[in-house]
């Protein structure tokens, strides 16, 4: 991390650079239906390219029953591919809990153990051109619908056109 007071900051140059490329964060959230899978996507628009850096999220854990419940079991499984090519990034589907954190919401209050958070970020570095999207590919093999949620943080870089 910068530490502000072992390097003199240049802000003309800071707010220069900020002209071309700064930090962006690009949200999703997709409620899958029961036993279905679902394509849900950001679009990278023509602002300009988006360099991934890392990701956090969160997802539901419940199931039906009288009442429904949450059983704190993982069910959600996420594949993510790039838009503009269809590029698998994930070589196939993975548990939304092996990568992403917070982790798991408990959405039923006073059903199933408390949430793991965590906090951690996954780190993944990829660049998705301008007018793209990134595809999340989302599988629920629970018999109640659930929700994901993630948070894309990374670099907007302009086109050279708009510098």
């Amino acid at each position: 991390m910068l530490n502000p007071y072992h390097t003199a900051i240049d802000a003309p140059k800071v707010l220069q650079l900020q002209q071309t490329q700064y930090q962006e964060a690009i949200p999703l959230e997709q409620e899958i239906d029961a036993a279905t899978q679902v394509d849900a996507a950001v679009q990278i628009t023509s602002l300009g390219h988006f360099m991934l850096l890392s990701m956090t999220g969160s997802y539901t854990t419940k199931i039906d029953g009288q009442p429904p419940t949450d059983d704190g079991i993982c069910q959600i499984f996420i594949q993510l591919l790039d838009g503009s090519n269809q590029r698998p990034l994930f070589d196939d589907f993975v548990a939304a809990n092996l990568f992403l954190s917070p982790g798991r919401v408990q959405q039923l209050s006073g059903q199933g153990n408390p949430s793991d958070q965590l906090y951690l970020e996954y780190p993944f570095v990829y660049t998705f051109p301008l007018n793209s999207q990134i595809l999340v590919r989302i599988r629920n093999t629970s018999d109640y619908s659930n929700i994901v949620r993630i948070m894309f943080k990374g670099i907007r870089i302009f086109a050279p056109n708009r510098q």
